[in-house]
Parts: structure tokens; C-alpha cells; sequence
């Protein structure tokens, strides 16, 4: 039910909520031989989600304001373009010009038009440059980028909240119901897994149902909570007694995972966003995770490049100054490249982002 009453859009504990993500995804790169991150892929549906509800809940309360797109693109493009244009610019301008720099980015500068147009994760599923794999991780800023730049047009066209619950809830099934088509088409030379990691929207796609489930004023969560998590469970049950017969060749995080994962984290958002569970406030208000929230986007932006960049070097001095197993000498090396992406990114955020991010005050 739409209400004027003021829509809270800032969550403390969100912040800290975001940090988590992003350590998960920076654990996941920089200490995958330690196998102890495999499940570095949740970090990034988790933003998604994040993305998802809080999108979509200011733009159900703006909709009704002047400058409704002005306003949500201009903000966008403050927060999101100056430090994704910059990072780009030293790859596809300066590197090139690195004598021996020490990652293979020609792929990537020959194909440079999908980044600067934010379209990357169709460039890595139909036609992957090869190279390495240092902005690799863009893929889900282009993800995003599409969200930002489609979503407030449905918002506004669909007018009733109800009606953009049911659209998000059928894209969403949709997405599921095409993803288990392809698999059994089999399709020669289709990238499937490509095309299942960089794009999917499960994580949008729930987050901004939460989103509009809290516009409504609706309990739907508060009064199903146990029947949701049931659901899940039984939606996972049913799905590995239909693949066993099948030898188990459905993937599935793209029919059934990416999507339980993603409903799980609504329930965490609306736990935050009801603001009732101390025990949860408290920890998610941590200094240190809502200070790596709040450099979130700088940290992941550099913490794969600063790594690859560096880690020939870093390693070449780690071993004259410590003798030890080479499981140790990794684990040094990859803590101080971690530091090394952490310090680039508080330099980004201060130095740069909050310059732009001051801006968006007088919109």
C-alpha cells in the first residue's frame, strides 16, 4: 500500500552487511589456493541483492518527484563512473605503454568498446578475449550498470507497486525457466556457464521484490518467515531427486542455487532493515565491516589487479626475508597484496570517490 510517509533509505548495519560481501569476494581471489573460499561466488549475489532492494526502494520513492531520472542517473554516474573510467583509461591507455607489465591485457584493450559501454559480461560469454584475468571481475559492474539503466523506466511504467512485484517475481522465473531450457537444448559451442555466471539477475531480482514488499507495508515476511525457509529446503530436496536420475547434469546453481542464496539474503536485509535484532546490529556495526562497506566498491574494483600486478614482486621479496614452506610464503604474500588493494582503495575512495560522492548532496 503506497504511503508519504518518509522511506528510510540508509541502514548502518547494511554497510557492514556490504563489507562481509566484499571480503568474501576478496578471500575468494586472493587466497583461492588455500580452497577454503569455494564459495566466493555467494559475495557477489550478496551485492546483488543489496543492490536490488536499496535501487529499487529509492526509486518507489521518487517516482512521484521532479527529476526522477535526472536525479537517479546523475547519482549513478557520481558514485559509479569516475573510478571505473579511471581504472580504465591506465588499462586501455597507460598499460599498453608498461614496458613488460606483467599481465596479459592485449585481449582486453582489442575488445575495449564492450568495457567502456558497460557490456562486458556479453563480451566474456560469446566471445571471451583470453589474457588474464585482472578486470576480469567487471563483469557484475556491467550487470549493474544494465539494472541501473533499465530498472527506472519500469518502475515508472508499471505505476503500482503490486505490478512490479509480479513483473520482478515472473523476470525471475523467466530467467530460471531459460536457463533450464538451454541446458536441454544443448546447444554446440554455447558457452553455458559463462552465460549462467555473467548474467545472472536472481540476486536483483529478489532484492528489489523486498524492496517493494517493504513499500507495500506488507508482513508477508514476518508472517511466512518459517514457510519461506521451508519452501527453500524442499525447492532443494525436489531438485536433487529430479537430477540423481539424471546423473546429476543440471547445474545447480544456475536453476535452483543462485536463487535460494538470493531469497536468503532478503531474509537477512529484512532482518537489518526491521532493525529489531540486536545481536545482528551489533555485529553487521562493526567499525572495520562498515568502514570495508563504505570502500566496497574501490576494494573490489582493486584487489584482482593489485594482486596479479604485484604479486611476482611481492613474493621475490617475501622469500628474502622469510624461509618458510611455500604454503606459508603464499599466505604472507597474498595478506600483504590484500593490505597493498585495501590502502589503493581507502587512496580511490578519499582521494578520488568522495569528491563526487559530495555532489550528489545538491540533487
Amino acid at each position: 500500500m503506497k504511503t508519504d510517509e518518509k522511506i528510510q533509505n540508509y541502514f548502518p548495519s547494511i554497510d557492514g552487511l556490504r563489507g562481509i560481501a566484499c571480503l568474501i569476494v576478496v578471500f575468494t581471489h586472493n587466497f583461492g589456493f588455500t580452497h577454503f573460499f569455494f564459495f566466493g561466488w555467494i559475495g557477489v549475489d550478496l551485492f546483488f541483492v543489496i543492490s536490488g532492494f536499496l535501487i529499487t526502494r529509492i526509486l518507489l520513492q521518487t517516482k512521484d518527484q521532479p527529476n526522477y531520472f535526472r536525479n537517479f542517473y546523475l547519482k549513478r554516474i557520481l558514485r559509479i563512473f569516475p573510478l571505473y573510467y579511471l581504472t580504465l583509461a591506465f588499462f586501455f591507455i597507460i598499460a599498453p605503454h608498461i614496458k613488460n607489465f606483467p599481465a596479459d591485457i592485449g585481449p582486453y584493450v582489442d575488445n575495449q568498446v564492450w568495457f567502456w559501454t558497460y557490456l562486458q559480461n556479453w563480451l566474456l560469454i560469446f566471445n571471451y578475449p583470453g589474457g588474464s584475468t585482472i578486470i576480469q571481475h567487471f563483469w557484475s559492474l556491467a550487470v549493474e550498470e544494465q539494472f541501473y539503466l533499465i530498472w527506472p523506466w519500469i518502475v515508472l511504467l508499471l505505476k503500482k507497486p503490486k505490478w512490479l512485484l509480479i513483473f520482478a517475481g515472473a523476470l525471475l522465473l523467466a530467467v530460471i525457466a531459460t536457463r533450464f531450457t538451454l541446458w536441454n537444448l544443448k546447444i554446440r559451442d554455447l558457452n553455458y556457464m559463462g552465460l549462467y555466471t555473467f548474467t545472472r539477475i536472481d540476486g536483483i531480482c529478489v532484492g528489489s521484490m523486498l524492496a517493494v514488499i517493504h513499500y507495500m507495508k506488507s508482513k508477508f515476511f514476518d508472517n511466512y518467515f518459517p514457510m519461506i525457509v521451508l519452501s527453500l529446503a524442499g525447492l532443494n530436496f525436489i531438485f536433487y531427486f529430479f537430477n540423481k536420475p539424471n546423473q546429476f547434469t543440471y547445474p545447480y546453481l544456475a536453476i535452483v542455487g543462485y536463487t535460494t542464496f538470493a531469497v536468503l539474503f532478503a531474509l537477512l536485509i529484512h532482518e537489518i532493515v526491521q532493525q529489531k535484532n540486536k545481536v545482528l546490529d551489533f555485529f553487521l556495526q562493526i567499525g572495520l565491516l562498515r568502514f570495508l562497506g563504505k570502500v566496497s566498491y574501490s576494494f573490489y574494483v582493486f584487489h584482482w589487479p593489485v594482486y596479479l600486478i604485484f604479486y611476482d614482486s611481492f613474493d621475490a621479496q617475501v622469500r628474502k626475508m622469510i624461509s618458510g614452506s611455500e604454503a606459508m610464503i603464499a599466505l604472507i604474500t597474498s595478506i600483504l597484496l590484500t593490505i597493498a588493494g585495501l590502502i589503493a582503495a581507502i587512496a580511490s575512495y578519499y582521494g578520488i570517490e568522495k569528491h563526487f560522492l559530495k555532489l550528489k548532496k545538491n540533487l
